[in-house]
């Protein structure tokens, strides 16, 4: 094996940026799904599916670069797990689309464009932290503002479920309905792990 003896900072940067980018690119799909029908969400599966095999592809680049140099911005146990956090992010929101196509979810509980909003934010906020993870400055608040915003969502999910399950009428479809909320939730969970890691990392290294 060739190691590398220079830390390659850039191409980590380049690494998880890219990555991030393609979390954003999911989060923005899953949000285009909700105002279409069952039918016309394939497409938006179909191009999460795409972003996910090309996330794989980005985590195994990230994760190689880290076994074969020398040295690495920081620790390489941090580096695999924020890379593996981070591609969660994007299974889950397959997940999210898939189980909504598959339980022919047609209407999606109020509140529900409000979580997505969340979700969208929360891609923004880690690409543009990720992007600068090389300067402890740039991702000092990155943290604290995903826990922020996770925690501001789960009043809004709280109150979904509430409603989901008060419904008497079909208690299958409110079951089947639950399911592709809480696994929008498992998206703001994801996010919030990587945040951990960030912060795991900032605190190594300050």
């Amino acid at each position: 094996m060739r190691l590398r003896r220079t830390p390659r900072t850039a191409s980590f940067a380049t690494g998880f940026g890219g990555l991030a980018e393609l979390v954003q690119q999911g989060a923005l799909a899953v949000q285009d799904s909700l105002g279409v029908g069952v039918r016309a969400r394939q497409a938006d599966l179909d191009r999460l599916r795409t972003l996910d095999v090309e996330a794989e592809r980005a985590r195994t680049d990230i994760v190689e670069l880290a076994r074969d140099s020398f040295v690495t911005p920081f620790d390489r146990g941090d580096i695999h797990q924020l890379v593996v956090r981070l591609a969660e992010c994007l299974t889950h929101m397959e997940r999210a689309v898939d189980a909504g196509i598959r339980h022919a979810v047609e209407d999606f509980p109020e509140g529900t464009a409000s979580l997505l909003d969340v979700v969208v934010r929360l891609s923004e906020l880690t690409t543009r932290a990720l992007t600068s993870l090389h300067t402890a400055d740039g991702v000092a608040d990155y943290p604290q503002e995903v826990r922020r915003l996770a925690a501001r969502a789960e009043p809004t999910h709280r109150q979904m479920l509430a409603e989901i399950l008060a419904g008497k009428a079909d208690p299958l479809r409110a079951v089947r309905t639950a399911a592709v909320v809480e696994e929008l939730v498992r998206v703001l969970r994801a996010f919030e792990q990587v945040a951990t890691v960030v912060e795991g990392i900032v605190v190594k290294e300050a």
